[in-house]
């Protein structure tokens, strides 16, 4: 008879003891409801089944733990390739307000996984896919992230490298499940199991393109519409200080495929909805300069926005305008669609490390274009980054 023992070892030993002293009782009440000639002899073990359960428990949470703690493992393109090729089912992921480098870097990818003849792809995203890229081929299967994804193998975050970056669809990823990080930011330390982590390229829609390439997989229009939007849009149309002569062979690339590029750009920079032009307007008015000119900023709340009729992407672009001011290093925006949450956005020239100087507000992203979340009232935080932004630019 093998019996659970509880308490410490003393009681657990003294519980034996009992039992193997009751053991003739016991076999007579066993003889009673036995159909046997002879009464098997009783004898007592200890079952230490729930030990080794919690034991397994144990060590199961201290792998968590540990992997939690594991250093990132950066790779390169052949080893990401690799585990594209071995899994069969995908999550593709981006962060939250998408940018024309997140939509494109994710519609490339599923490309890309198509062509590796995979068929299980779920990409999703927090926020919604902005207007002006609904004409991306593939831009109708992004899912938003209001309900949990079907079991995948491999969890794939874009243009990102912290899992609480893609917003909602962060929930959907647990920590035991494998997450490959493809990125182009400045991080100190990326979330993920893995990935390619590499601020020489402009955009994550071309690191996206260096896979195709890895691959031996030719770019068609479709992929190369995708790739040709993250990549024009992080570059801002190769005038931005990230572009490379890397960046301009892969804008040949695209165009060998046949694809149109003029109508694209058309649609990307030239296109203003009724909306972000009010937004504009709002923001030109309120236009103030301080650090002896060297930083423009202005500010928008949600009313503005409601007001104006728009959405959250019509507040994209609206910083550069500061910027672009001559003598002005540093654009600032800074916007509020709750009331104890704001956002910085900087756009700056090449003298000025804007993702360095966010990173003590907890923010991020490239040296000329970088943004921060902070949940504080809007004019605390004004007060609060404008200090620390006129101390940088007068240091």
């Amino acid at each position: 008879i093998y019996v659970s023992l509880y308490g410490t070892d003393k009681e657990k030993k003294s519980s034996i003891i009992a039992l193997q002293n009751s053991q003739g009782w016991v076999r007579r009440e066993l003889g009673k409801h036995l159909r046997m000639r002879n009464t098997p002899e009783v004898r007592f073990y200890e079952d230490d089944t729930l030990d080794k359960v919690y034991e397994l428990e144990g060590l199961i949470e201290k792998i968590h733990e540990d992997h939690e703690e594991m250093p990132f493992n950066h790779v390169g393109f052949d080893l990401i390739l690799e585990d594209l090729k071995n899994a069969e089912s995908f999550l593709v992921t981006a962060h939250v307000s998408p940018d024309g480098d997140a939509v494109g870097s994710i519609l490339g990818m599923c490309h890309l996984l198509k062509k590796l003849g995979k068929t299980k792809i779920t990409p999703m995203l927090a926020d919604p896919v902005p207007k002006v890229f609904h004409s991306l081929p593939g831009a109708d299967t992004i899912v938003n992230a209001e309900e949990a994804p079907t079991d995948y193998d491999l969890a794939i975050i874009l243009d990102v490298a912290q899992l609480e970056r893609t917003g909602k669809v962060a929930d959907y990823i647990p920590a035991s499940k494998k997450v490959l990080v493809i990125d182009h930011h400045l991080v100190d330390a990326p979330d993920g199991t893995l990935g390619v982590i590499d601020a020489s390229f402009a955009a994550t829609g071309e690191m996206v393109y260096e896979l195709f390439k890895t691959a031996g997989i030719e770019l068609d229009e479709e992929a190369a519409h995708c790739i040709c939007v993250a990549q024009i849009t992080d570059t801002g149309g190769f005038r931005y200080s990230n572009t490379n002569a890397r960046s301009h062979h892969i804008a040949a690339a695209i165009i060998e495929t046949g694809l149109d590029v003029s109508p694209i750009c058309h649609q990307v920079f030239d296109t203003m909805t009724l909306p972000k032009f009010k937004l504009l307007q709002t923001y030109l008015s309120r236009l103030s300069f301080c650090a002896n000119g060297k930083a423009a900023w202005s500010w928008l709340t949600a009313k503005d926005l409601e007001e104006a009729g728009g959405q959250r992407e019509d507040l994209d672009g609206l910083v550069n305008y500061g910027r672009n001011i001559e003598g002005v290093t540093v654009g600032v925006l800074f916007s509020t669609l709750e009331e104890t949450v704001s956002k910085v956005s900087l756009r700056s020239e090449e003298e000025f490390n804007s993702a360095q100087f966010l990173s003590q507000f907890g923010g991020g992203g490239h040296a000329a274009a970088a943004g921060a979340t902070l949940t504080e009232p809007l004019d605390a935080v004004k007060d609060k980054v404008l200090k620390a932004l006129e101390a940088a630019l007068e240091a």
